[in-house]
């Protein structure tokens, strides 16, 4: 009896020592191919990984920016984004005050759904207005397919003429588990719907005489936007 006590002893002790590496958060990729899609991981471990689509909204190497669909947090919730990077500074800094590009997304042929565009770090995000969210993540998973439409356009810097992607969609669902295996990068969600730099500054200018916001004071402000850039 004895014995056996000090089995269970001497096992115990070993489940104990090893709980540690059990609890271990799963290593980072370099790069993992997921379905449809591809987790990249920075080599610095603050900053986070990036879970985006196989195949480019915009591809890189255009000689305009590039543009791809990822997936980030909103809150609680995980939703397709569309990350633009490589505009001018003078175009991200304009386009964050008062241009913003179109961009549009709908799931397996459904109804399409207007993105709200602003900086978020090195790119220039469109995501989903916080109610759409839930139900946007909700169906993410069982989407068989994902249509993005871009049109992006600074007055003076920049004009790239309206484009649809269709992007084929499989491996979804494992591929969420992975990106928050490894930890997902994101926003909360705001308390009030448009209580954002660029919403708050159109209304302001909206109150001052301008009926269409910021946009009425893009002319006046691009050549400081170009001089402050340059």
């Amino acid at each position: 009896m004895l014995y056996g006590k000090g089995c269970f002893g001497w096992a115990l002790a070993l489940m104990l020592c090893a709980a540690p590496a059990w609890a271990q958060t799963p290593a980072r990729p370099a790069q993992e191919t997921v379905g449809s899609w591809v987790l990249a991981c920075p080599p610095g471990a603050e900053e986070p990984c990036v879970l985006r689509h196989r195949d480019w909204v915009l591809p890189p190497g255009n000689g305009g920016p590039s543009a791809a669909l990822e997936i980030q947090a909103r809150g609680e919730w995980l939703v397709p984004v569309v990350a633009l990077r490589g505009l001018p500074t003078g175009a991200a800094l304009g386009g964050s005050l008062v241009a913003k590009p179109t961009v549009s997304l709908s799931l397996d042929g459904g109804k399409r759904m207007e993105l709200g565009c602003g900086v978020s770090g090195t790119s220039y995000v469109c995501a989903p207005a916080a109610d759409a969210v839930p139900g946007l993540a909700a169906a993410l998973p069982k989407a068989r397919a994902l249509s993005a439409s871009i049109a992006v356009t600074v007055p003076g810097v920049i004009a790239l003429p309206p484009r649809e992607q269709a992007l084929e969609l499989t491996g979804t669902d494992a591929a969420l588990s992975r990106l928050r295996a490894v930890g997902v990068s994101g926003e909360a969600l705001p308390a009030l719907t448009g209580l954002d730099i660029q919403g708050l500054l159109d209304r302001i200018l909206r109150d001052l005489g301008f009926p269409n916001g910021a946009a009425d004071v893009l002319p006046s402000l691009m050549p400081f936007v170009r001089w402050f850039s340059s």
